[in-house]
């Protein structure tokens, strides 16, 4: 078969952004207003044919929840303040680098080269070389989300000089609600780092991002994995780790003397009763008997060609949905509402290590936790709804993930090959790209993507190939539909 020539995006928007049009673009329909909760959903860097390789495998492709025609559908920008690790004081540190803003005629540019800009790869095109050079992090990334603001690769929540900036888990914690997060990585990793309220200069300080979380009194509930006493398979340590936790932390939380009161639940069987618990605690730090990952770092083959679940999951940690709703029914307690951060956090590891099949499992795993969290708000659950509760589900980052004729064919699609048979595709970098990811919302406000989703990334290249994925916002317009202030 010939392979499919690109047609205006890696997955057809007919399929991945039908109905867009059928939504107010002022924002001013009955989606308008502040809503009572935000449960903000990331699924770590996944892209679009991040999406399109877990449709195709599952024959869901444009059939999940987030497909359907009660969602604002658009697409999102995540470039950097600069691709730089480090603060720079003074005005340079704060403004913006030019070369890093998503252009679409730089990301889609056609033009054959033969450099080879890091790793294995080599670029095939300057597009492709483009978008890997000007790299976002997930720290920054999710910065941007939760404070409205760009900065360099590796900071949470701190301004290109290095000063912290307020951030969206602490406003809504002023207004008297509770705040959680929940992630199937390490607590204090990038996304949940700063999608708690965390500050750091660094992503790599870990057990200070981790005990301000504890200490801060902005988060209710934490849960994912890190566990000092166990490695990747659930079993027992000779000797702690404490790389995501502090040992003072940690000897504090297993005796329940934590001065914040934090009350730890390591068991799955102690995750599981979370969702139906009558009278849960007020505030809950779960950390499941593993240390990187729940499920992607477990033991096993792990080649690139390797099929969803062949290599057998655990059993001993809990599922991503199972937390979520754990938390859900904690945090729902609160009458003045919620916001929650939740991260599909393995879908980024499993596209690091270019493994498709992995990629996939992940990536089922959280498209099955927005289904539950649909379902809760069908519902009505505790009052939640709705009328009162805006989902957002979208990526912090992409990946330079892109069909089997790549190489030679600018942007191929994937070839799809069937419901349980993964797709063909291959990788181009083993790290991130700064192409446009999927953004999807339902609720109140959710229209607000529409509205600030005011730039166009189009291009035609000199043979008359059009490519290009049509309106789309900035990741920092996101903390404005969340706060109800609208984009300029």
């Amino acid at each position: 078969m010939r392979p499919q020539v690109f047609r205006f995006s890696a997955v057809s928007l007919g399929i991945l952004l039908a109905g867009l049009g059928a939504f107010d673009a002022s924002g001013q329909g009955a989606n308008a207003g502040r809503p009572k909760n935000i449960i903000l959903m990331i699924a770590d860097g996944s892209g679009a044919n991040a999406i399109a390789a877990t449709g195709m495998y599952t024959g869901k492709l444009g059939k999940q929840i987030f497909d359907g025609p009660n969602w604002v559908k658009s697409w999102s920008s995540t470039y950097p303040l600069r691709t730089g690790t480090k603060p720079v004081p003074g005005p340079e540190g704060l403004a913006q680098i030019a070369a890093s803003v998503y252009d679409p005629a730089k990301n889609w540019d056609t033009t054959p080269v033969t450099t080879t800009t890091a790793g294995p790869f080599p670029d095939h095109f300057a597009g492709y070389a483009w978008t890997k050079r000007m790299e976002p992090d997930s720290a920054n990334t999710m910065s941007a989300i939760v404070n409205g603001h760009k900065s360099y690769n590796g900071a949470v929540n701190v301004d290109g000089n290095g000063n912290k900036l307020p951030t969206f888990a602490e406003r809504e914690a002023r207004a008297g609600k509770s705040v959680g997060v929940v992630t199937t990585v390490q607590i204090s990793d990038a996304t949940p780092a700063a999608g708690s309220g965390a500050h750091s200069v660094s992503r790599a300080s870990r057990t200070e991002i981790t005990s301000e979380m504890l200490n801060a009194g902005i988060v209710s509930v934490i849960m994912g994995t890190g566990n000092p006493d166990y490695d990747n398979d659930g079993a027992r340590r000779p000797m702690p780790d404490y790389r995501w936790i502090g040992e003072s932390d940690w000897t504090a939380l297993k005796s329940g003397t934590h001065a914040s009161r934090f009350k730890l639940i390591q068991d799955r069987a102690e995750f599981e009763a979370l969702p139906k618990a009558a009278n849960p605690p007020r505030k809950l730090i779960g950390i499941a008997h593993s240390f990187d990952s729940t499920q992607i770092d477990r033991a096993g083959a792990m080649p690139a060609t390797e099929t969803p679940n062949s290599v057998p999951r655990k059993t001993d940690v809990p599922s991503l949905r199972t937390m979520v709703l754990g938390a859900l029914n904690i945090l729902d307690k609160n009458p003045n509402g919620l916001f929650l951060v939740v991260e599909g956090g393995a879908v980024d590891r499993a596209e690091h290590a270019d493994n498709m099949g992995r990629l996939i499992e992940e990536k089922m795993e959280y498209d099955d936790t927005v289904a539950a969290v649909s379902a809760y708000l069908d519902a009505n659950t505790d009052g939640n709804n709705w009328s009162n509760t805006l989902v957002i589900v979208t990526a912090d980052h992409d990946h330079l993930l892109l069909g089997p004729d790549s190489d030679t064919v600018p942007y191929q699609d994937l070839v799809d090959k069937g419901a349980g048979h993964v797709p063909g595709y291959k990788w181009q970098n083993n790290s991130h790209s700064t192409q446009l990811v999927p953004i999807y919302a339902r609720g109140p406000g959710a229209n607000g993507i529409a509205a600030c989703a005011k730039r166009r990334d189009a291009y035609t290249d000199p043979q008359g190939r059009k490519f290009g994925r049509g309106a789309y916002l900035d990741e920092t317009e996101i903390f404005a539909v969340m706060t109800g202030t609208g984009c300029p």
